[in-house]
C-alpha cells in the first residue's frame, strides 16, 4: 500500500509539474500576444494621428481666418454689427419670455 501510495503522489507531483508547465507555456503565449496587439494599436494610433494632424492644422487656420475676418467686417461697420447682436438679444429674450409663460398642466394631486 505504501508502494501505491507513493506512486500517486508521484504521479500526482508529475501531473503537476506538468500542468504548471503549460500555465507558464499560455502565460508567455498570452503575454505576446498581449504584447503584439499593443504595438498593433500603438502603430494604428500613430497613423491615425499623422492623419489628422495636417487636416486639424489647416480647419484651426480656417477657424482663425474667419474670425480674424468677422472682427474686420464688424470694425467696418460698428452699426450694422451692434444692431445684429440687439436683434439676436431681442429674440432670445422674446423666447424666453413666450417659454416662461407656457403654462404646465396642473396636477391632479395635492402633494405634486
Amino acid at each position: 500500500m505504501a508502494a501505491n501510495t507513493d506512486d500517486i503522489r508521484e504521479s500526482v507531483s508529475k501531473d503537476i509539474a506538468a500542468l504548471q508547465r503549460e500555465v507558464s507555456r499560455l502565460q508567455k503565449m498570452i503575454s505576446a500576444q498581449g504584447a503584439e496587439a499593443y504595438y498593433e494599436v500603438r502603430d494604428r494610433a500613430a497613423k491615425a494621428y499623422e492623419d489628422t494632424l495636417p487636416r486639424a492644422k489647416n480647419a484651426v487656420a480656417q477657424i482663425r481666418a474667419e474670425g480674424m475676418a468677422a472682427a474686420g467686417a464688424a470694425r467696418e461697420h460698428p452699426t450694422a454689427t451692434t444692431t445684429a447682436l440687439v436683434f439676436a438679444a431681442a429674440l432670445g429674450f422674446l423666447a424666453g419670455y413666450m417659454m416662461s409663460n407656457h403654462r404646465q398642466p396642473q396636477s391632479r394631486y395635492w402633494w405634486h
